[in-house]
């Protein structure tokens, strides 16, 4: 593997407590340090059964590890987000890597005299003080740097469904098929197009600041992308969707108005679920099989069943049937529930996620809907409660 060009700037941003700092981990202590940090996020925090997880030294790490660009942020002594960016040709990835990704579909995209490096984005995590900071921004921008200067043309991910707009945001695009990762679920592959300047200025990302300065790049690749996984296909971008054509898309495969197929949204006037439902919300499919929701894990959305069928696997004496427009799974949108099921897709499958992630944000802007939203679900609760 030719050598990997992991020089990044001092980047620090003024905080109320003090000042982050974003460093690479070299040392065996530093490295230990992220490790533990990773442990505390997954394994204490959010409850993940993970493998390679060292319980008795509370690390978490795997063999991607031997050969990543580790990056870590401080604020004076204290690790409060971390990342890792994996930069190589096809034959340095995992098989496992190379085939839920989809990678020797992008090698073609690259010029015939160009060598098809690909980056790989995984373990990025924020503490929960700092996940409504610019933390986040901070370490993906330092992983597009890197990924500039070591002429990749593709950064890959995969993220569970809440995240999905979160990472729109900043620019990547959701596409292919789903794939289980143990201990993370059911997963969806992610992609920054590094050289698609006109994507990031079009979803507003706050990368554009740095793509703008960086001149004339190579396109071929860019549309090449377009041309396969955007232009023809049906995902929907939640970034790219205006509120009137994802209203028009729910009450398409609803065959009816949102506001009487969800329960959910029965307090809200038409244009208050439409800022809600753009606001949160994120259409995604799934495959015969997917399983969306696992028994024990923490929820962080509020899945809604468009179209297709669903399945538990965990209460089978009598099946429990859903219904389009039915929830299903645990209340992860106004708070973080525990699933208390598998529940699997049985056809193809579209399901409106309402992001957990998202909703903070949305409250602080539009609280009246908010609160009507809260009111209905704890009635919608006590429902349940009593039946």
């Amino acid at each position: 593997m030719k050598a990997i060009n992991s020089n990044i700037k001092s980047n620090t941003t003024e905080t109320s407590e003090s000042l982050i700092k974003i460093s690479i981990a070299t040392t065996p202590e530093e490295k230990k340090e992220v490790y533990h940090f990773r442990y505390q996020t997954y394994v204490e925090e959010m409850s993940k059964h993970l493998e390679d997880i060292d319980y008795d030294q509370q690390l978490l790490w795997d063999e991607l590890d031997e050969w990543t660009i580790l990056l870590y942020a401080k604020i004076d002594c204290k690790i409060i987000a971390t990342a890792r960016v994996n930069i190589g040709n096809i034959k340095d990835f995992p098989a496992k890597v190379v085939n839920i990704l989809s990678l020797k579909t992008f090698e073609s995209y690259y010029p015939e005299n160009e060598d098809p490096k690909f980056a790989y984005v995984t373990k990025l995590m924020v503490a929960p003080s700092y996940r409504r900071t610019p933390m986040l921004y901070l370490l993906i921008a330092q992983c597009y740097q890197i990924c500039c200067n070591n002429q990749v043309q593709f950064a890959f991910g995969g993220c569970n469904f809440h995240l999905v707009r979160l990472y729109e945001q900043m620019g990547f695009h959701h596409y292919g098929k789903n794939f289980v990762y143990p201990g993370y679920g059911l997963l969806t592959p992610i992609v920054l197009v590094i050289n698609d300047i006109h994507h990031l200025r079009q979803v507003r990302s706050p990368l554009f600041r740095i793509a703008r300065k960086r001149g004339k790049v190579n396109t071929q690749s860019v549309e090449r992308f377009h041309e396969k996984f955007t232009r023809h296909a049906s995902i929907v971008n939640s970034q790219l969707v205006t509120e009137e054509e994802l209203w028009s898309i729910l009450c398409k495969v609803l065959e009816c108005l949102p506001t009487e197929a969800i329960s959910l949204l029965r307090e809200l006037s038409e244009t208050e679920a439409k800022k809600f439902l753009h606001s949160c919300g994120i259409v995604v499919q799934c495959d015969t099989g997917d399983i969306i929701t696992n028994q024990g894990d923490i929820s962080y959305s509020y899945n809604i069943l468009l179209s297709g069928k669903l399945q538990s696997l965990t209460f089978l004496n009598p099946v429990k049937e859903y219904i389009s427009g039915q929830h299903f799974g645990a209340n992860g949108l106004t708070e973080h529930n525990k699933n208390t099921e598998d529940i699997a897709a049985i056809t193809p499958t579209q399901i409106l996620v309402l992001s957990g992630m998202a909703f903070p944000r949305f409250f602080h802007s539009q609280p009246n809907i908010a609160h009507k939203i809260v009111q209905t679900m704890r009635s919608l609760t006590n429902k349940l409660v009593n039946m």
